[in-house]
């Protein structure tokens, strides 16, 4: 796993996150896509906290990363801007803000010999403002923290036909 947080002049540098999960890339895109209320954290990220229920994407261009809280309360996390099956998604990246605040993350899939190498790499920090710099420093062990331990040990878990 690799983390680059350098500095770009006059902006702030894109996280990018890579890690290497046992699986095709067409497995390691659906556990992202998919499976995503599986693996990700909701009691610690998400907008509705202990009262999160799931969060999924709706798999298209133009549908909604979306959590849902137990009382049927939706939060747009973000809009999907691209949906290539065993290869890449990327979406705008919102949580619990205004969309006008967006960022985009994109994640890429690509075959290695140990499996899928997975890229993300969630760059637009300056639509935050004063906020952009503490904010992108949280989401660097953030996303280290969700994608490589929680999304890498779902990728990794054993599994059989019924749980594929």
């Amino acid at each position: 796993m690799a983390a680059t947080t350098a500095e770009v002049p006059g902006e702030l540098a894109p996280i990018e996150i890579d890690l290497v999960v046992p699986c095709a890339p067409e497995r390691a895109f659906d556990y992202f896509t998919r499976d995503i209320g599986r693996w990700w954290p909701l009691a610690t990220h998400s907008c509705a906290g202990e009262r999160a229920a799931g969060v999924a994407f709706e798999p298209r261009v133009g549908g909604m990363l979306v959590e849902t809280a137990r009382d049927g309360t939706r939060h747009s996390w973000g809009t999907i801007e691209a949906w290539e099956p065993g290869h890449r998604v990327a979406f705008t990246w919102h949580p619990g803000r205004d969309p006008a605040t967006a960022q985009r993350v994109e994640v890429e899939f690509r075959a290695t010999p140990a499996g899928t190498r997975v890229t993300l790499v969630h760059g637009g920090w300056e639509t935050l403002g004063e906020q952009a710099a503490q904010t992108r420093g949280h989401y660097v062990e953030g996303w280290r923290q969700v994608l490589v331990q929680r999304f890498g040990a779902h990728c990794a878990a054993p599994r059989t036909e019924a749980t594929r």
